[in-house]
């Protein structure tokens, strides 16, 4: 599973001259996101992150698989992580300001309370 994150990681590196991007990643403008064990909701229902290139980092510790979907203007799916249990995924995304639905799209996961909001600002 992490060959698929890890691969627009290195074209974009490519892009930015190999090395410019590994001062970047490891300063991202992130967001870190858990499930806890057994649970069915994100630990935080908060999020704040900065306008540009913002890492979404995903842990779901839960046997159940999750994932993190993100949604602007109540309409426009734009993006998502990979949908894991007992494991953790990092996905990059290009975020505007604005206000984010963040949603686990697996299932009835939303229904049942797997939603917090993201606040580029």
């Amino acid at each position: 599973m992490r060959r698929l994150t890890v691969l627009p990681i290195l074209a974009l590196s490519l892009a930015l001259g190999g090395s410019a991007l590994a001062g970047s990643v490891g300063t991202a403008n992130a967001v870190d996101i858990t499930v806890a064990n057994g649970s069915l909701h994100y630990t935080q229902t908060q999020f704040t992150a900065r306008p540009g290139l913002v890492r979404i980092n995903f842990t779901n510790n839960s046997a159940a698989p999750h994932n993190v979907s993100l949604e602007h203007n109540g309409e426009f799916e734009y993006g998502a992580t990979l949908t894991i249990s007992k494991s953790t995924t990092t996905t990059f995304l290009t975020l505007a300001k604005g206000t984010y639905h963040v949603y686990s799209s697996v299932g009835k996961d939303e229904d049942k309370g797997m939603a917090a909001t993201l606040v580029v600002k």
